[in-house]
């Protein structure tokens, strides 16, 4: 695989990405957990979700490992080294990467999987794109919910929920945050995603959808 090259600088990460503000940009759920929610960081959430979205750089086509998909597993050991090494998504680079490959290359032992993944880093940190899209738009819906009252968010966070379950990013924590909030808005969202087969959601995520909705039937919410 080509090695793709930012036009600002040295960065392995789209725009998008190295432009969220603190501290979306570390995915960093300690420091995340405990910011207030006040209209300005709801703004600032609301932006966040909105560019993970809709900018196609953070949907790139990763090939897909060969069956059982442990390279996968490998993938997110590199990505974890990353994260590490380089935190804010703006501090990764291609000289970081490649002095990290060169210290997994270094080890006493390194498992055959490992080796192929310092050959080729590039696929490894394709697929951190959607990985940190992913893992930043949970964070989110994971903040939200923590308010004792995340219904007073409906009027904007049930579109994007439900669209980041339909797209598959998120999605754990964008059902739960629907379920939290209860209300018509949210419900009607439940349901829609709960179709299967043929709805706008995958098969595993119609059935979280659909689980969620049971619990609001079973304790009275609708």
């Amino acid at each position: 695989m080509a090695r793709w090259r930012e036009p600002e600088g040295d960065y392995v990460l789209p725009r998008a990405l190295r432009s969220l503000p603190e501290p979306w940009d570390e995915a960093d759920w300690r420091r995340i957990a405990e910011l207030p929610r006040t209209d300005e960081r709801l703004a600032e959430a609301r932006r966040v979700v909105t560019v993970l979205l809709d900018d196609p750089e953070l949907t790139p086509h990763v090939p897909q490992p060969p069956s059982p998909g442990l390279l996968w597993h490998v993938w997110e050991e590199f990505h974890w080294a990353v994260a590490k090494s380089m935190p804010r998504t703006s501090d990764v680079t291609w000289s970081g990467v490649d002095e990290l490959a060169r210290a997994w290359r270094s080890r006493p032992q390194l498992y055959p999987l490992q080796r192929h993944v310092v050959r080729h880093v590039e696929a490894a940190m394709l697929a951190m794109i959607p990985s940190l899209r992913d893992d930043i738009a949970d964070s989110v819906f994971r903040w939200l919910t923590l308010d004792p009252d995340p219904g007073r968010f409906a009027d904007w966070a049930v579109g994007l929920a439900e669209r980041c379950v339909t797209e598959d990013i998120g999605a754990d924590s964008a059902i739960e945050l629907l379920g939290s909030m209860g209300g018509p808005a949210a419900g009607a969202a439940l349901r829609r995603l709960s179709v299967k087969p043929d709805g706008p959601a995958s098969w595993e995520n119609a059935e979280a959808a659909l689980g969620v909705l049971f619990d609001r039937w079973s304790d009275g919410t609708r």
